[in-house]
């Protein structure tokens, strides 16, 4: 049953049933905050950790900027109904947004980004795969090591189409339940037709 995502164990609290799934579409513009509330549940973010680092060659290579540079990194916790859904950590390139880890950083990043530095995000590459959930995320999301779960790295791009900002996520399996729409695939197709 925990399998099929019909019950969920949290650490030293018992098994529980699992709540409705999230339905998610990681390619939409809309923030998490956004694409919760319309469904009529409740959505939170807990700030686990938030730091300025210099560019490691693997963070340059990801964030297209050289090595050295300062970029900033958030973890964050992410609720749906109260309940532990994600955990996601925040590749920001520092330069572009001074004073960022200065805000309150338990709201909607695409919002703020906007708000605050004029910085309009758009979703370039999305990659996902089934994992078992590593020791750092399973910890905060009070399940056990091993247990499974999604996957999700995103690369999103600004107005200008440079990388701003990559993101990585863990999700609980028996949390989320991914749904893309291919309209817009749909739309470029009639027009390459007509």
């Amino acid at each position: 049953m925990e399998a099929e995502g019909l019950i969920f164990r949290e650490e030293r609290r018992g098994w529980f049933v699992s709540p409705p799934r999230v339905c998610y579409d990681p390619t939409a513009n809309t923030s998490f905050t956004e694409s919760v509330s319309a469904q009529g549940r409740v959505a939170g973010t807990s700030i686990l950790s938030q730091q300025e680092v210099s560019a490691s060659e693997p963070l340059s290579s990801l964030l297209d900027c050289a090595i050295g540079d300062p970029v900033f990194i958030i973890n964050r916790l992410r609720t749906v109904d109260g309940r532990a859904v994600l955990i996601e950590q925040i590749h920001i390139k520092a330069k572009r947004c001074p004073g960022l880890l200065d805000l309150p950083l338990d709201q909607s990043m695409t919002g703020l980004l906007a708000e605050k530095f004029g910085i309009i995000e758009h979703r370039a590459q999305i990659n996902m795969r089934p994992t078992a959930l590593p020791e750092i995320p399973a910890k905060a999301l009070g399940v056990a090591v091993g247990t499974p779960s999604l996957y999700l790295s995103r690369v999103i791009l600004d107005q200008f189409n440079e990388v701003i900002e990559v993101d990585q996520e863990f999700w609980r399996h028996d949390a989320i339940d991914i749904s893309v729409s291919a309209t817009g695939s749909l739309q470029q197709l009639q027009a390459i037709k007509a």
